[in-house]
């Protein structure tokens, strides 16, 4: 199918100059179904000089619509010569691709996409962003204020308590892995409300017009948890633990925050956070503000995202009791389910 490239002037980022380009194509699966593509370009950059794919997987049942515009603002902060390029595409039998909805067989789909990468940019490096499938949870997508989304994923907690503990779930920015999936899964099996999400597709979409001040994330925390069954614990995972640490410090009604890995480098982004002054987004002083409420800090060991120690060890000194500092080399179901006892048992202290 021949690539054509598509005007971007409807694009929500339009307000500014782009610096991107578009090229709408198929991608044929070894069982001979083309998939529906958008490849978002930096404009002035050739194709053998992009060091980089990033491909955004949709959520089955949602298709490459509920990414683009993740793709778009991640290209477009790049620059016209930026050196990665991020490729959107529909599931099999799902948008524009072709097949029938009872397949789902999205490997080969996953497959085809980085045999096409290879082939066509064999000197970049492919990264799969998200996975297609959940084990037992449900896709959402809820609205936001000026027309942001988050995207969810429940999993309905086992037996029958009228109000079940609720927990929300940040994975790792632009991951939402199946170990994830189980996590959350184990947790819902435990008669948790579980509600997860890759916290970067919400943070894209959510400053498209304008990068976000920690008012920004405030209210949306608040307008969240308003559409949760009840103030939910967070488990923030590396990157996703700078955004956890703002909520948890300016929304009062979160229960609690598990903050594991990685923190400060997760709010650094100047096209999503507005934090041209340093002292808007340092994380110290929101880790203060989570007491009297329950705060766990892991430290990841021998995980490149698993978190500096001079930076954990502020963010223990900054923060007041209940508090507790951990290490581990694993990020285990178990380790985490004994973590969110405790601050459950703290909160009712």
């Amino acid at each position: 199918c021949k690539p054509s490239s598509i005007s971007n002037l409807q694009s929500p980022i339009s307000m500014t100059i782009l610096a991107y380009t578009e090229e709408t194509f198929g991608i044929l699966t070894d069982d001979q179904l083309y998939l529906d593509c958008v490849l978002v370009k930096p404009a002035a950059t050739p194709d053998h000089k992009l060091q980089a794919i990033r491909v955004w997987v949709p959520k089955y049942p949602l298709t490459k619509d509920s990414v683009l515009v993740c793709a778009q603002h991640q290209v477009n902060a790049g620059g016209p010569d930026g050196s990665a390029a991020h490729l959107v595409f529909d599931l099999r039998g799902t948008g524009y691709s072709d097949g029938f909805n009872d397949d789902n067989r999205f490997e080969l789909d996953l497959h085809a996409v980085g045999e096409w990468a290879k082939e066509r940019f064999p000197q970049a490096t492919t990264t799969f962003l998200g996975f297609p499938t959940l084990t037992n949870g449900r896709v959402y997508v809820w609205p936001l204020r000026e027309g942001g989304v988050i995207e969810s994923y429940y999993y309905p907690p086992a037996g029958r308590k009228l109000a079940p503990p609720c927990l929300l779930y940040l994975a790792t920015y632009g991951q939402f892995a199946p170990a994830d999936d189980a996590i959350c899964d184990s947790f819902a099996e435990a008669g948790f409300a579980v509600y997860g999400m890759d916290p970067l597709r919400y943070l894209l979409h959510a400053s498209v017009k304008r990068p976000l001040s920690p008012q920004d994330l405030e209210k949306d925390m608040e307008q969240l948890v308003q559409m949760l069954p009840s103030p939910p614990i967070i488990i923030a995972r590396p990157l996703g633990a700078g955004l956890g640490l703002v909520w948890a410090g300016r929304v009062e009604s979160i229960k609690g925050l598990i903050s594991i890995g990685s923190a400060q480098r997760g709010v650094r982004a100047a096209h999503i956070f507005h934090n041209h002054n340093p002292h808007t987004y340092l994380l110290a002083r929101y880790a203060r503000k989570v007491s009297p409420r329950p705060l766990a800090i892991i430290k990841h060991e021998g995980h490149p995202l698993g978190g500096d120690e001079d930076e954990l060890n502020t963010l223990m000194q900054s923060s007041l009791s209940p508090h507790r500092l951990e290490r581990t080399s694993e990020i285990t179901p178990s380790l985490l389910h004994n973590l969110v006892r405790w601050v459950q048992a703290e909160s009712k202290r």
